[in-house]
C-alpha cells in the first residue's frame, strides 16, 4: 500500500469523509483567482491582498512539499431554533476549539499518525495556512459553487483543515458533485448586503460574516443595519438559500456544550452581561470578535433587537444606555428612536 493511500485509510478510519493531498506548487493559480477577484471588486484589494501568501506556503515553510486536505462534516448537528436566525451555524459547532468534539478528536488522532509516518507537519487551527476550499478543490475533494462556499456531494456543511508536509505525496480524489444549474441565481439574489454580486464574485467587506465580527469602531449606516437583520455573528443567507444544501442538513447529534451555552447567545442575554462575562463565556468559542472589540456583540446584539423588535427588549436597550463603551449607549439611543420608543422611559 502506498504511502498516500495509507493516509487515505486512516482518515477513513477515523471517521474523516474526505481526504486529498496536492503538491505544494499546485496552490500557485490561486493567486491568479484572488487577483481576478481583486480586478473585479477593486475595493476589496486591501483585504484580498492579504491572502495572497496562501498562493505559495514554501514562502513561509521552505521545506513544504505537499499539502494534506480533509473535509469533515457538521451537516449533523442539532441548532437550538432560537439560534438560527443569529448565527452561522459552523461557528455553532466549530471544532477548531473544542477539544471534546468527536471531529476535534478524529482530526488529532490524524495528526499523530501523520507523525507516525514520520512526516514533519504544519498546520494552523483558526485561521489555516493555505487556501482551505482551493486546496479541497484542487484534491478532487468537491467542487466550489456559485456562491464561493465548497461543496461535496452532501452540501456546504463541511470544514476544511490542512497540514503542510515535508514530503512529495500527491492523492487527488473523483467527485461526483454535480455544477450549480446554468441559470440559477439564488444565492446571489438571497445575499443581505449584495456582498456576493456576481456567481463567484464576493465583496469581503461588505459581507455580513466580516461586518459582524469587524473590529473597527465605527457605526454602520441605517440602510447596512437593515440588510445584516437579525445576524449577530456570520450569515448563512447564500448556503441557505443554495437548492444544493436542500436536505443535506442532517438534525441528528448534540455538539459538546452548545447547548449550555445557547442561552448566553440570545440576544438579550449578551446585552445583560458584563464584558467579563462576554470574554469568559464566548471568545473561546467565537474567537473572531476579539477581547478588545468585545463590544462588537452588543452592538450586533442591538440591532438583532430592532430588526425583529419585540416588546421585552426594550428594558434591556434602556440598560444599555449606560454601558462602559460610548459606542453601544449611541447604538441603545439609535435603537429605541428607531424603534420609536423615548429614551428617557425606563
Amino acid at each position: 500500500m502506498s504511502r498516500e493511500e495509507q493516509i487515505r485509510q486512516k482518515a477513513r478510519e477515523l471517521g474523516i469523509g474526505k481526504c486529498g493531498i496536492i503538491k505544494a506548487e499546485a496552490m500557485s493559480d490561486y493567486g491568479d483567482r484572488l487577483r481576478e477577484r481583486m480586478d473585479r471588486i477593486p475595493q476589496g484589494e486591501a483585504l484580498y491582498r492579504r491572502f495572497m501568501g496562501f498562493a505559495d506556503p514554501r514562502a513561509s515553510f521552505p521545506w513544504a512539499k505537499s499539502i494534506i486536505i480533509t473535509a469533515c462534516s457538521y451537516g449533523h448537528y442539532h441548532i437550538p431554533a432560537a439560534l438560527l436566525p443569529h448565527y452561522g451555524k459552523y461557528y455553532l459547532v466549530d471544532m477548531r476549539l473544542n477539544p471534546a468534539s468527536p471531529e476535534a478528536q478524529s482530526l488529532r488522532a490524524f495528526e499523530a499518525y501523520l507523525h507516525e509516518l514520520g512526516l514533519r507537519t504544519a498546520t494552523e487551527e483558526k485561521y489555516g495556512l493555505t487556501a482551505l476550499r482551493w486546496a479541497a478543490f484542487k484534491a478532487g475533494l468537491g467542487r466550489i459553487r456559485r456562491n464561493n462556499f465548497f461543496y461535496t456531494e452532501e452540501g456546504s456543511w463541511f470544514a476544511l483543515n490542512a497540514w503542510i508536509i515535508d514530503q512529495e505525496l500527491e492523492l487527488i480524489e473523483t467527485h461526483q458533485v454535480r455544477e450549480c444549474p446554468s441559470q440559477c441565481t439564488c444565492c446571489i439574489r438571497s445575499c443581505p448586503t449584495r456582498s456576493l454580486s456576481a456567481p463567484y464574485t464576493m465583496n469581503m467587506a461588505t459581507c455580513i460574516s466580516r461586518l459582524s465580527t469587524s473590529h473597527e469602531a465605527l457605526p454602520y449606516t441605517d440602510e447596512v443595519n437593515r440588510m445584516m437583520g437579525t445576524w449577530l455573528y456570520g450569515c448563512d443567507a447564500c448556503q441557505n438559500a443554495c437548492p444544493m444544501n436542500k436536505g443535506t442538513w442532517e438534525d441528528r447529534d448534540r455538539f459538546p456544550d452548545l447547548e449550555a451555552l445557547a442561552f448566553w447567545l440570545l440576544p438579550e442575554q449578551i446585552l445583560s452581561m458584563d464584558y467579563g462575562d462576554i470574554l469568559r463565556r464566548l471568545s473561546g468559542k467565537f474567537f473572531y470578535i476579539q477581547e478588545e472589540s468585545l463590544w462588537r456583540w452588543k452592538l450586533n446584539a442591538i440591532n438583532a433587537m430592532v430588526n425583529a423588535f419585540q416588546e421585552a427588549y426594550i428594558p434591556f436597550l434602556h440598560q444599555a444606555r449606560e454601558d462602559r463603551f460610548r459606542i453601544v449607549q449611541e447604538k441603545a439611543q439609535w435603537a429605541l428612536h428607531t424603534i420609536g420608543v423615548s429614551s428617557e422611559a425606563s
